[in-house]
């Protein structure tokens, strides 16, 4: 009989497919308490409602794509980047929580709209 996986997978995309924020969670090493925790600490906007595991999740996935998108580091960097990032735990997998994938958006001037006054 096989056991339950321990582990969810998470796939956040922003703004119908401009950025992306994958990841790995091991729900044994990162509980729902820890999460509460996190998102009490740090966070004070979020539903109160939800899963709070799903809740941390989201924060996360776009401070990914913030820092994907505006330093253009790789799924990698990122990771590195979240090493010293207060509020936020390691992503590299060590604390339950590993990004796996992560694509910025494109910010560029065909873009801009402008209008003078």
């Amino acid at each position: 009989m096989r056991r339950p996986s321990k582990m969810k997978t998470y796939k956040f995309e922003y703004d119908m497919g401009e950025a992306f924020a994958d990841f790995e969670v091991d729900l044994e090493k990162f509980t729902p308490e820890i999460a509460k925790k996190n998102l009490e600490l740090f966070f004070r906007n979020y539903d109160k409602n939800a899963n709070p595991i799903d809740e941390v999740l989201k924060k996360y996935a776009i401070e990914v794509i913030k820092e994907c998108t505006f330093t253009n580091y790789n799924t990698l960097g990122v990771i590195c980047a979240f090493e010293s990032k207060e509020g936020f735990v390691k992503i590299d997998g060590s604390s339950g929580i590993k990004l796996t994938y992560c694509e910025g958006y494109e910010v560029c001037d065909s873009k801009l709209c402008l209008n003078t006054i």
